[in-house]
This record gives structure tokens, sequence and C-alpha cells, in this order.
């Protein structure tokens, strides 16, 4: 499987290429007069600029689809492991978190 950074770079490299070439032939064409728009020139660049664009908005629209279906189980998995307090990761002993939960209200209680 391709990873989510691989998939945004050619479907942006594609969009890019594209818009390009679309470009190319409409300024070419349209703004200097250079060649008309029906010229192999034109069509050359168009057609392909255009299946390009067509190419990356299939992959974003499937690198979008990849990423909700491939994370939506460890994000749930993620929410539920945060709420809960988990004593084997606790960096204190288990007298530790008595001893310091003792001191906290020792402390409010000076104040």
């Amino acid at each position: 499987m391709f990873s989510r950074r691989f998939l945004s770079m050619v479907s942006t490299f594609t969009l890019v290429t594209g818009a390009l070439l679309v470009g190319d032939s409409l300024h070419g064409s349209v703004v200097t007069g250079a060649y008309g728009v029906t010229s192999p020139a034109f069509v050359l660049r168009m057609l392909p600029g255009l299946a390009l664009i067509w190419v990356g908005y299939t992959l974003r629209e499937h690198h979008e689809k990849f990423i909700s279906s491939y994370f939506a189980g460890r994000d749930a998995a993620a929410k539920s492991d945060e709420d809960e307090f988990d004593e084997r990761m606790s960096p204190l002993a288990g007298d530790g978190l008595e001893n310091l939960e003792a001191s906290e209200s020792e402390r409010d209680e000076s104040n």
C-alpha cells in the first residue's frame, strides 16, 4: 500500500503539471495567438493536461477515502485509551501516586 505522502505528492504533481499544460495551451492560442485552437500544438497540450488533472483529482479522492478508512480504527482506539488512566504507564510506583495525592492535598490546605 502506498503511503499518505506518496499519494499526496503524486496527486499534487499531476494536478500542477496538468494545469501548466492547459495554461500553456490557452496562453499560446488565446492570449498570444501563436497557434489556432484546432492546431496540433493546442490539442497536444490541452488533452494530456486535462487527463493529468483528472488523474490528480482521482488520486486525491482515493487518497481521502484511504485516509478516512485506514485511520478510523486508530482514532477510535486512541480516544478510548486517552480517557483511562493506566497505572502501568505511570512513572510513579503504586504507592508513589498515593503519596503524590497526599502531598498535593497538604499543600492545598497550607495555602
